[in-house]
């Protein structure tokens, strides 16, 4: 039990860990003046990088927040909660490195995250109820 407790701990850090990184990046590559430069001119439309985006992030963190072991409609509920509040602070700060803020562009934010957590709670019950029924002993056979 303990190996496991260790394991599910170091996949929590690695998720923290990834979930830092990758807010970081994202908040960069929101506020640089002409992010195309960087990522080429062959992106998928505005509104999709923008749900893609968030919901990789509300993956990770959702991911995170599981992993810790603190997963509850309340907490998912919190989650996405700080997540809108991140983004619309990402959306505002942008027009002081000469972006433009969009609230549509929140708005696909928002769906990104709400996707992301949701894919999470999906990934979540399936494995759960997977294993659920991988330790649930055999039924016996009736004689015939």
């Amino acid at each position: 039990m303990d190996e496991l407790l260790t394991l599910r701990s170091r996949v929590a850090q690695v998720l923290v860990a990834g979930s830092l990184a990758y807010t970081a990046v994202l908040v960069f590559l929101t506020h640089y003046p002409e992010p195309q430069e960087l990522l080429g001119e062959d992106l998928p439309p505005d509104k999709m990088l923008h749900f893609l985006a968030y919901g990789v992030l509300g993956f990770l963190v959702t991911a995170a927040v599981v992993a810790r072991g603190r997963w509850s409609w309340r907490t998912a509920a919190i989650t996405g909660t700080a997540l809108a509040a991140f983004a619309a602070l990402d959306e505002l700060t942008q027009p002081w490195f000469g972006r433009n803020a969009e609230p549509l562009d929140w708005v696909w934010d928002l769906i990104g995250i709400l996707a992301g957590i949701a894919a999470v709670a999906a990934v979540r019950w399936l494995l759960r109820s997977q294993l659920g029924r991988a330790l649930q002993p055999a039924l016996p056979v009736e004689p015939q």
